[in-house]
């Protein structure tokens, strides 16, 4: 799987599932072994790995990307970068992930390519959506975030019945147990980090999204 592949040709399968990395919840070794462990158990493409971790620097960041763009090219999974774009480049990332504040849909894809998959962040159902966007992050939905207080499952319908709105993924207290109502409530995708770095069987969360690989 090339960096340009999924972003041009594989979104025939795009991802339900995003997992982003939190050196707070999970070290490097624990996580790419995690992560590895979910990227075997789901269907091909169906899992967005994330490289977040803004407190790393610029060099510990790209070394970390480096092993974790291996992972999702040898298991055939999406690689994202959080918010940089010359890490995405330089990474050869299958997406990008804007944060809220971060720079318009446009200016990135001057750096990272026009066909390049990218998603924002969006904390409230009725903000002004930017257009040129493939999917929106919309948080927190079930639990507080960042100081944040839930923005519950209403939210999440009313954002995902904006016809400006192509593609939403829910972020903030995703579990196995919440994650299919996510997608009843019309999201395409749900994002996860404690779901898949913390509990014991994350498994559990690709059975609730119908992403599992048959065994």
């Amino acid at each position: 799987m090339s960096g340009a592949e999924p972003a041009a040709g594989a979104r025939r399968v795009e991802p339900r599932l995003l997992a982003i990395t939190d050196r707070t919840v999970a070290s490097a070794e624990d996580t790419l072994r995690r992560f590895e462990r979910v990227a075997r158990a789901a269907r091909p493409h169906t899992v967005m790995f994330q490289l977040r971790d803004h407190a790393l620097s610029a060099r510990e960041r790209l070394a970390f990307g480096r092993e974790l763009r291996a992972l999702c090219l040898t298991e055939q999974q999406w690689f994202q970068v959080n918010d940089r774009c010359d890490f995405a480049v330089l990474l050869a990332a299958d997406a990008l992930h804007l944060g809220e504040a971060s720079v318009a849909v446009t200016d990135a894809r001057r750096i990272v390519g026009a066909s390049m998959f990218v998603s924002r962040a969006c904390h409230a159902p009725e903000v002004t959506l930017e257009t040129g966007v493939d999917a929106w992050v919309l948080s927190p939905i079930f639990a507080e975030r960042k100081g944040r207080g839930a923005l519950g499952s209403d939210a999440l319908a009313q954002c995902a019945r904006r016809r400006e709105a192509p593609r939403v993924i829910a972020l903030g207290g995703v579990t196995a147990e919440n994650a299919a109502e996510c997608l009843r409530l019309g999201a395409q995708g749900v994002a996860a980090i404690g779901a898949v770095l913390s509990v014991s069987e994350p498994e559990s969360l690709l059975d609730a999204l119908g992403i599992r690989a048959s065994r």
